[in-house]
């Protein structure tokens, strides 16, 4: 049996919409009202949607969702689809603890908060009878302020170990604050995080060269091959790995076909730059969305052949954050 690593998955958009829609039975959720019947919800949560904005917002609502007293409901569900369906030996879950904190909190008392979120989410990435590995990544938003933004790092690093790495994410908005990111991101590769960081997924406008010094991956990136192909000489030398998760470019409006994404291997393959294959939000697309079945579709459009396929599978656990043991591989 093959084992695979996933290195970009959002807690948000990791779970089966059934899943969802259980939880929001169990505790008489408002959204019921909308959706009385399961495929109805299903049709909604997991339609294409025309921009990455729009799908944040379907995002946002999941996040809320997953406040502190439920999040052992989400991790348990998680680890064991994930290690049941997928096989998966290795994964990063990452997620933004600020957005799972109350509400209703005041907002020192809602910051004060985020460990308790990241020690909730440790101890129940831990089932005994599904072992598999999971690291965390806490991401900052592009919607926050600083301030915010600077106690998420200051959670990441007082729990360094299961937390490996740091991410920018939200919404490609706000590029006049990119010098404020990349501080964030040095000092977290200072203190032993690792960085990735959400660029050049639905153009090429936030791509701001200077991030390249202090990143270890790149979240999606695909624009970069397909726009501007001068810049895999620095992400090679750099050795910067892209994370590319093929089925949430459909969803997200970014791509039309699965075959676009021939130039991006192709490119990215003559210029020494690696990339891992990635589900991104498996829950939120059409079922099922495996990272196994990720590679099939590629291989199915062509964009890989199955002795890229093993090549692929092996650079994510080499790309890996917190990986440490064998891997196997067939």
């Amino acid at each position: 049996m093959a084992l695979y690593a996933d290195l970009h998955r959002h807690l948000g958009g990791a779970l089966h919409p059934r899943i969802i829609y259980k939880f929001l039975q169990r505790t008489d959720h408002a959204v019921l009202s909308y959706f009385p019947d399961y495929d109805g919800f299903y049709n909604w949560f997991t339609r294409p949607c025309r921009t990455l904005e729009e799908f944040v917002k379907i995002h946002s609502l999941v996040e809320e969702l997953q406040s502190l007293e439920h999040l052992p409901y989400f991790c348990l569900r998680l680890c064991r689809g994930a290690y049941t369906f997928e096989n998966l030996q290795y994964l990063e879950l990452r997620y933004n603890p600020y957005f799972r904190t109350d509400h209703k909190l005041t907002p020192a008392k809602r910051l004060a908060q985020m460990n308790l979120i990241v020690e909730v989410i440790t101890m129940n990435l831990r089932p005994v009878e599904y072992p598999i590995t999971v690291k965390q990544i806490l991401c900052f938003d592009r919607r926050l302020p600083l301030k915010i933004n600077e106690a998420i790092l200051k959670v990441a690093m007082d729990n360094l170990g299961p937390v490996v790495g740091v991410d920018l994410a939200g919404p490609e908005i706000n590029t006049e604050k990119t010098e404020e990111w990349i501080r964030l991101m040095a000092r977290a590769r200072a203190s032993g995080l690792k960085t990735t960081c959400h660029l050049g997924e639905t153009g090429i406008d936030n791509v701001d060269p200077r991030y390249f010094a202090h990143l270890d991956r790149i979240g999606h990136g695909i624009h970069i091959p397909l726009q501007k192909p001068s810049m895999l000489k620095e992400l090679s030398k750099r050795q910067i790995t892209l994370e590319v998760c093929p089925t949430s470019y459909k969803q997200t409006g970014v791509l039309k076909d699965f075959s676009e994404l021939k130039i991006v291997f192709q490119r990215c393959r003559e210029a020494g730059v690696a990339i891992a294959v990635c589900t991104d939000n498996p829950g939120r697309n059409p079922s099922p969305c495996t990272l196994p079945g990720e590679y099939e579709r590629l291989i199915d459009a062509d964009v890989i052949d199955f002795h890229e396929l093993k090549e692929i599978q092996g650079e994510a656990f080499r790309s890996a954050f917190g990986f440490v043991g064998a891997t196997r591989i067939l």
